[in-house]
C-alpha cells in the first residue's frame, strides 16, 4: 500500500459553544444616562433659578441704595438691573455665596438617612463627620463673602444719598488710625452665627440625605403647589431664624465687650489688643449701645435675610427637582434591559430612579406596555434572562431591608472569628523496650582524670561546694551603702509617678465635670423661670422620639415600596403575558418574601401600638400627664404611620396577585406558616 506525501488534516467546522451574554453593567448602560440627566437639572434649573435670585435680590439692594424711584425717577429705575455693578455684585454673589452651598450640598449629598432618635444623637453622629467640618467651614466663608459685598454696594450706592456707611476696616482716627470698626465686626459676627445656625438646620433636617418621596398621581401640579406652599415656609422660617441669630450676635457682642477689661488685666496681652481694640473699653455702657446703632441692627437684619433666602431658595430647588422621576428608557434601544441593569447599581439613588420607570412599565395598561411586558418576559437572549435578573436584585433588596427591620435598624454584626486550626504537634519516635533489661557489655574502670573532668561538667560534689564557698564570700561595704541608698530612691520616685498620674487623672476627671457644675449652679441660683426653661430645652434636646427609632428600622421604605409594586404588577401581568411561564417559577418566593415581611410589620405595629394607652376619665389626670399623653400618641401615630406605608404597599401587592391568580394560587407549593396567611387573602378576595 502506497502512502501519499500529503498530510491529513482535520474538516473545520462553523458550529462553536457560544454562551449567552449576561445583561450588562448598570455603570455601561443606564447609570451614565441618569447621571447626565441629573447635571442637567443642576445647571440648567438649580443653577439659573439661583442666579436670578441673586440678581434680584442685588437689583433690590442698589433701588434702596440711590434712593428709590423718587431719587432716580421710574426711568432710570428701570434701568437699574442692568446696570454694570448690578450685575456683577449678582454674578460675585452666586459665585461666593450660593455657589459653594450648592456644590456642598451636592458632593456630600449620600442615599443613607441618619439612623437617631433625638437631637442630641442626631448633632453627635454628624459632629463626628469630617463633611460637617468642612460645609461648616464653607457656610462661614459664604457668609463672610456676603458681609464683604454688601460693603462694596454700599459704597458704591448709598454715599450720595445717605452719606457714608461707616463701614471700612479701621475706624477714621488721626491718633489710633488701627482701631477696628465694631459696626463692621458685629455684621461678621452677626454673619458667622447665621452660618452656624444654617448648618445645625441642615443637620436637624438630614439635608445632606437624598431626598426620599414617592410621586404622587397628580403630577406637575403638584409640584407645583408643594413648591409654593414650602416657598412661604422657607420666608416663614428665614425670617424667625435671622430674628433669633441677630440677638445671639448682639448678646455675644455684649458678652465680648465687656470681657475686654479682664482681658486687659493679663500680662502682654494689653500690648498686643490695645493698638486694635482700645476703644472697645471705653464709650458707652454695653447694655445701652444698641439704642445708639439702630439702623446697624437693621441693616444687620436684612443682610442676614437676604443671605439665608437664597440659601434656602438652592436648598429648596435641590429637595424639589433632584428626586422627580427621570425617564430615560425611550433613549436607548432595548429599554428594558437598560432599566434592568440600573437594578444592579450598588448605589441606591440608582436604583429609585430605575424602579420608577419600571413601574410605570409593569402598570401601563395600554398595548404598547403590554408588548414590552411581553418581550420582558419571553427574553432568551441574555443568561440570567431578564426576568430572572430582574427578580433577584428586587428580592435582594427586599431582603437586605427585611434584615435590617428584623435587626431594629441595627448594623450587621461582624462574623464571629474563625478560631485557627490546632496544629498536630509531631510526635516524636518512641524509644523501644529492649527485651533484655540488663547490661550485656562490659564496663570499663574510668581513669582518675575522666572523674575530675565528670565532676567539673556536672552538679556534682565539687560544684555544690564551689557554690557554697561562693555565697559566704564578704560582699564589700560601698556595694552594700549603693544598695541601701539607689533602692529606696527607686521605690519614693516610683510612688511620686503614681501620686502624679492619680493627680492629672483627677484633674481631667474635674475638667470634664465642668459642664456638671455649671448645670448646678443653674439649678442653684438660677430664676425658676431660667431653670424651668433650660429643664425644657434639655428634655427637648435629649428626648427620645419613637417615631424616629421606628423609622430608624425601615430607613429605605420608600424604595421598598416601589420595589413591591413592581414585583406585583409584574406579577399579576404575567398570567396572561407570559408564554413560556418563567414568572410562575419564582412567584412562590416572591410572595413569601412579601408574606413574611409583612409579619413582621404587623408585629411590630402590634407592639408600638401597645406603647399608647388612653387615659380614662375617671384618672383625673394633671395638665402635664395630659400633655404626656399627648405627645406620646403623636409619636406613636408618626411610628404607625411609617411602618403603614410598608405594610399597606404589602398587603396590596398580595392582595393584588390574590386577586388575579385566584384558586390557581392552589397549584404552587408554600411553607405552612406563609399558606396559612395566603389562605386569609384567598377567603377575603
Amino acid at each position: 500500500m502506497s502512502r501519499t506525501s500529503t498530510p491529513l488534516r482535520a474538516i473545520q467546522s462553523s458550529l462553536a459553544n457560544r454562551a449567552s451574554p449576561s445583561l450588562p453593567s448598570a455603570s455601561q448602560t443606564y447609570e451614565p444616562l441618569i447621571k447626565s440627566v441629573l447635571s442637567q437639572r443642576l445647571s440648567n434649573r438649580i443653577f439659573a433659578f439661583s442666579i436670578a435670585a441673586c440678581w434680584l435680590e442685588t437689583t433690590l439692594w442698589t433701588i434702596w441704595g440711590i434712593g428709590g424711584h423718587r431719587a432716580v425717577g421710574i426711568n432710570a429705575l428701570l434701568m437699574v438691573p442692568f446696570r454694570p455693578p448690578t450685575l456683577l455684585v449678582a454674578a460675585m454673589t452666586w459665585l461666593a455665596v450660593v455657589l459653594p452651598v450648592i456644590v456642598t450640598r451636592k458632593s456630600q449629598l449620600t442615599a443613607s438617612r441618619t439612623i437617631a432618635s433625638s437631637p442630641a444623637k442626631i448633632w453627635h453622629s454628624a459632629q463626628s463627620k469630617k463633611s460637617t467640618k468642612h460645609a461648616l467651614m464653607i457656610y462661614s466663608a459664604s457668609a463672610i463673602a456676603a458681609t464683604v459685598l454688601h460693603v462694596f454696594l454700599a459704597y458704591i450706592n448709598e454715599t450720595e444719598v445717605y452719606g457714608d456707611p461707616r463701614l471700612s476696616l479701621f475706624v477714621k482716627s488721626r491718633r489710633y488710625p488701627y482701631y477696628l470698626n465694631g459696626r463692621l465686626l458685629f455684621l461678621l459676627l452677626s454673619q458667622l452665627i447665621l452660618a452656624f445656625s444654617s448648618l445645625v438646620r441642615n443637620v436637624m433636617l438630614d439635608r445632606f440625605a437624598f431626598r426620599w418621596s414617592l410621586p404622587p398621581v397628580s403630577g406637575h401640579s403638584f409640584f407645583a403647589k408643594y413648591t409654593l406652599t414650602q416657598l412661604i415656609r422657607v420666608f416663614v422660617v428665614v425670617i424667625v431664624s435671622t430674628s433669633a441669630s441677630l440677638f445671639c450676635a448682639s448678646l455675644s457682642f455684649a458678652i465680648i465687650r465687656m470681657l475686654f477689661p479682664i482681658l486687659y488685666r493679663f500680662p502682654l496681652l494689653p500690648m498686643i489688643l490695645r493698638p486694635f481694640t482700645g476703644h472697645f473699653v471705653r464709650g458707652s455702657l454695653t447694655l445701652v449701645l444698641p439704642f445708639y446703632h439702630i439702623g446697624l441692627l437693621f441693616r444687620a437684619w436684612f443682610i442676614g435675610f437676604a443671605t439665608m433666602i437664597v440659601w434656602e431658595i438652592s436648598e429648596l430647588l435641590f429637595d424639589v427637582l433632584i428626586p422627580q422621576p427621570i425617564n430615560v428608557s425611550h433613549l436607548v434601544a432595548d429599554s428594558s434591559v437598560a432599566l434592568i441593569s440600573g437594578l444592579s447599581s450598588s448605589d441606591r439613588i440608582i436604583k429609585f430612579f430605575a424602579l420608577l420607570e419600571l413601574k410605570d412599565i409593569a402598570s401601563d395598561e395600554s398595548p404598547a406596555g403590554t408588548a414590552r411586558r411581553s418581550e420582558l418576559f419571553a427574553d432568551q437572549k441574555y443568561s440570567p434572562n431578564q426576568w430572572t435578573q430582574l427578580c433577584r436584585e428586587c428580592l435582594l433588596l427586599l431582603g437586605h431591608d427585611y434584615q435590617l427591620f428584623l435587626r431594629r435598624g441595627a448594623p450587621q454584626p461582624p462574623p464571629p472569628a474563625s478560631s485557627p486550626a490546632l496544629k498536630s504537634e509531631p510526635q516524636l519516635p518512641a524509644t523501644p523496650t529492649p527485651l533484655l533489661r540488663k547490661d550485656i557489655f562490659r564496663k570499663e574502670k574510668s581513669s582518675p582524670i575522666r572523674a575530675v573532668l565528670d565532676s567539673f561538667a556536672s552538679d556534682g560534689p565539687l560544684a555544690q561546694a564551689v557554690d557554697e564557698g561562693a555565697e559566704s564570700i564578704h560582699v564589700p561595704e560601698i556595694i552594700k551603702s549603693v544598695e541601701s541608698a539607689v533602692l529606696p530612691q527607686l521605690e519614693k520616685s516610683k510612688d511620686e509617678v503614681i501620686k502624679s498620674v492619680s493627680g492629672a487623672t483627677g484633674a481631667v476627671t474635674k475638667f470634664a465635670g465642668i459642664g456638671g457644675m455649671a448645670e448646678s449652679v443653674v439649678e442653684r441660683h438660677a430664676p425658676a423661670f431660667v431653670r424651668g426653661t433650660a429643664k425644657d430645652w434639655k428634655d427637648w434636646w435629649r428626648e427620645e422620639r419613637l417615631s424616629k427609632t421606628v423609622e430608624g428600622c425601615i430607613p429605605f421604605r420608600e424604595l421598598d415600596v416601589l420595589t413591591i409594586e413592581v414585583l406585583s404588577h409584574l406579577v399579576c401581568a404575567s398570567l396572561s403575558e407570559d408564554r413560556y411561564g418563567v414568572v410562575q417559577r419564582d412567584t412562590p418566593k416572591v410572595i413569601e418574601a412579601m408574606l413574611s415581611f409583612l409579619s413582621a410589620v404587623e408585629e411590630y405595629q402590634i407592639e408600638v401600638n401597645a406603647l399608647y394607652k388612653a387615659p380614662s376619665s375617671d384618672a383625673n389626670p394633671s395638665p402635664t400627664e395630659i400633655q404626656e399623653s399627648e405627645a406620646k400618641r403623636v409619636e406613636v401615630e408618626k411610628g404607625t404611620d411609617s411602618l403603614g406605608l410598608v405594610g399597606n404597599a404589602l398587603k396590596e401587592g398580595v392582595a393584588q396577585i390574590a386577586r388575579t391568580f385566584g384558586d390557581k394560587l392552589l397549584a404552587f407549593k408554600f411553607p405552612p406558616q406563609t399558606a396559612r396567611k395566603l389562605q386569609g387573602f384567598l377567603d377575603y378576595c
